[in-house]
């Protein structure tokens, strides 16, 4: 069916197109929604845009990343500590009483794809443009009164864990969006190469992002667009390593097992099936101190399926076997 290359979200999209290939018959519920039937040697299963029906329950509560956290605290896990806030005096009185410190990330209760968030919050300026694209977010998404998080910034390498049943089927490092001077080139000229270089951003047909957290990055380290980076010199572009907004997919398959039980443990106690589970580590090969950031119930597939660098997982495919064992 042709029509599957038109559907704009790319994980759906991927999805029915490997069920297609599979030869398991596809049927679209309603053209008003995104929702189709599945069915392979007499078995029904429905998709509802990108939520696959795997996670029966509890998907919706972990989108709540405030609750998430508090789970998995008292489950004996380890994450940042986290304030629930609903304005900046919120978070200053955090600061005046010693229970938060410079620097922290200020993200929305629940969001995805990295919207909203910065990260590494160093002064009281840099606060308020964080709170001031808060701001921006929730009139946009939300009717209600504001309602976001403060939470301490966790130092370490960024890596995405996805578990399918029980089974960690792909790890993938996220490296931070960073370049490096060749004596030539400006900071600008570097910084969409640096972008024109990336998986994600080639296949979508996305382009560079020059934006106020850019900006922001520039200035901490005392650097413009215009100047030309000595050759050797590092700059980050971003505090984040979402792929969304330039980070470096490296697939990675040493994951030592003390990170292994605890990214099921995580998963086991929120009841999912399928989710990625954001963990910050030093080096995941081995045992260390770490932090869960975050749980996605319905996380991305291109980091897996698409890297910068390493083998692909198909984690479509994979998809379609848990929910057809039948499938060869």
């Amino acid at each position: 069916m042709k029509k599957f290359y038109k559907i704009k979200n790319s994980i759906l999209k991927n999805l029915l197109l490997a069920a297609q290939k599979a030869n398991i018959k596809i049927k679209q519920v309603d053209p008003a929604f995104l929702t189709f039937c599945l069915e392979y040697k007499g078995k029904r299963h429905y998709l509802y845009f990108k939520k696959f029906g795997l996670n029966k329950t509890n998907a919706i509560l972990v989108a709540n990343k405030y609750l998430t956290n508090k789970i998995l605290r008292k489950a004996g896990l380890k994450t940042p500590k986290t304030f629930l806030c609903q304005d900046k005096n919120n978070v200053f009185k955090l600061i005046k009483n010693k229970q938060l410190k410079y620097p922290f990330v200020i993200k929305p209760l629940s969001a995805s794809l990295g919207t909203a968030v910065t990260a590494k919050i160093n002064n009281n300026q840099e606060l308020n443009l964080a709170i001031s694209k808060i701001k921006k977010y929730w009139q946009k998404n939300h009717q209600k009164r504001m309602v976001f998080l403060a939470e301490e910034y966790i130092e370490g390498n960024d890596y995405r864990i996805l578990i399918l049943k029980n089974k960690v089927i792909a790890v993938t490092h996220r490296a931070f969006p960073e370049i490096i001077g060749n004596g030539r080139d400006t900071i600008n000229q570097l910084v969409i190469k640096y972008y024109l270089a990336r998986t994600y951003f080639k296949k979508k047909n996305k382009k560079p992002i020059f934006d106020h957290e850019l900006m922001r990055n520039l200035k901490a380290q005392k650097v413009s667009l215009n100047d030309i980076l000595p050759k050797g010199k590092k700059i980050r572009l971003r505090q984040t390593a979402n792929i969304f907004g330039g980070g470096i997919a490296n697939m990675t398959y040493k994951i030592h097992p003390f990170y292994k039980k605890i990214a099921l443990q995580a998963t086991q106690e929120l009841g999912l099936n399928f989710t990625g589970i954001d963990l910050m580590t030093q080096d995941i090969s081995k045992k260390g101190n770490y932090a869960i950031i975050e749980l996605n119930s319905f996380p991305s597939l291109d980091m897996h399926e698409n890297p910068d660098t390493g083998k692909p997982v198909q984690v479509t495919r994979l998809i379609l076997k848990s929910i057809f064992p039948e499938l060869k």
